[in-house]
Order: C-alpha cells, then sequence, then structure tokens
C-alpha cells in the first residue's frame, strides 16, 4: 500500500498495534486465571511456586490494561474517520467520539457507536455478514464491560463467604472483556482493510 493509500484509511496502523496489544492481554489475563485457579485450589503450591511470577504478571497486565485503553481511543477515533472518507453522511465526528466514552454518557455511547459503525458496514456488499457480528457483539461488550462491578456488588452483600468465587469472578470477566474487545477490534479493523482494497481494485 503506497502513501495515499495509508492517508485514505487512517485506523490502519494503530488498529494493527491495538490488536497485538490486545492479543498479549488475552493471553496475559489467561495466565493470571490460571494462576488464581492454582491460589484457590492448591494454595501451598501457588506461594511456594507462582506468587512472586503472578505478582510480576499482575502489574504487566495492569500497565497493559492503559496501553490498551490508551490505544483504543485513538484508534476508535480514527475508525470514524475511515468511514467519514466512504460516507460524507457519518455522523460520529472526533469531539462526539470522545464524549460517547465518557463514564455514565458511555452506557448510550457503546451501542450508538457500534451501531453507527455496523450500520454503515452493511451498505457494503460482501460486509453485511462482518456487520451483523458487530451488531451480534454489543450486548456482550455491554455485559464484560458492565456485568462485573454488578455481580461483584451482589457477591459482597448477599455471599460475603465467597471471596474465592469473586475473585475468580473478576479474572473470568477480565479475560472475556479483553477476548471480545480483540474480536471487536479485528473485525471492524478488517472490514475497513476489505471495504478500502475493493475501492483499490476499482481504481485498477
Amino acid at each position: 500500500m503506497n502513501d495515499s493509500d495509508s492517508k485514505a484509511f487512517p485506523s490502519k496502523t494503530v488498529g494493527s498495534v491495538h490488536q497485538a496489544l490486545l492479543a498479549v492481554a488475552v493471553i496475559c489475563e489467561l495466565l493470571i486465571f490460571i494462576f488464581t485457579l492454582v491460589y484457590i485450589y492448591a494454595n501451598d503450591f501457588y506461594y511456594a511456586h507462582l506468587y512472586e511470577l503472578e505478582q510480576k504478571f499482575t502489574v504487566f497486565g495492569f500497565v497493559l490494561y492503559y496501553l490498551c485503553f490508551v490505544t483504543y481511543l485513538i484508534w476508535l477515533v480514527q475508525v470514524h474517520k475511515a468511514i467519514r472518507q466512504k460516507h460524507s453522511d457519518y455522523p460520529i465526528r472526533t469531539f462526539g467520539a470522545i464524549v460517547r466514552m465518557i463514564p455514565l454518557i458511555n452506557l448510550w455511547g457503546f451501542s450508538n457507536t457500534f451501531a453507527h459503525i455496523y450500520r454503515h458496514f452493511a451498505l457494503h456488499s460482501g460486509l453485511e455478514r462482518k456487520a451483523r457480528y458487530i451488531q451480534k457483539m454489543i450486548v456482550p461488550l455491554y455485559f464484560v464491560w458492565f456485568g462485573e462491578g454488578i455481580i461483584n456488588q451482589i457477591l459482597i452483600r448477599h455471599f460475603s463467604d465467597m471471596e474465592s468465587m469473586s475473585m475468580l469472578l473478576g479474572t473470568i470477566m477480565q479475560t472475556t472483556r479483553m477476548a471480545v474487545f480483540y474480536c471487536m477490534t479485528r473485525i471492524i479493523h478488517n472490514s475497513l482493510v476489505v471495504l478500502y482494497e475493493k475501492d483499490k481494485e476499482g481504481l485498477h
């Protein structure tokens, strides 16, 4: 892809970086999940062999989580820009994209953002299936983003003796959250690749 093609696809580079970080984050969360299982069911072995290693993975995962958050913000803004290059009537601009990510507003912002994305992808032949995948992932996205806090509150309030269950649930939700965001990012990124490649082929 030449320079002009790269400029025509604003989210290409950051999308690739974001995907890579999310893939590493999923692996990291899976390892922390395994450490948590060992902690719960083989406590002595955990403290003898895994405790220090898990602490390193936890710190690494914490830093990686915020790196993913930063690249997600940049990537999503660039995705809106990429779609606007194909649809002048696309309504989400940079300021609107950022507003939709503000806490509380994002309760509406998540669905509104991805609904606009999948609707505009669905207008292109060959992207209808990917658009449906994005649409179907909106509800799971809400669950993994907001569900952990709600479920933990229920466990703390009504099952105060289930600390291990809360820990296990937390690691499962964190792993699932990263996996869902990875899948969503991959589908949107690949959809834009297909969209821009089709237009490029149409020029030849």
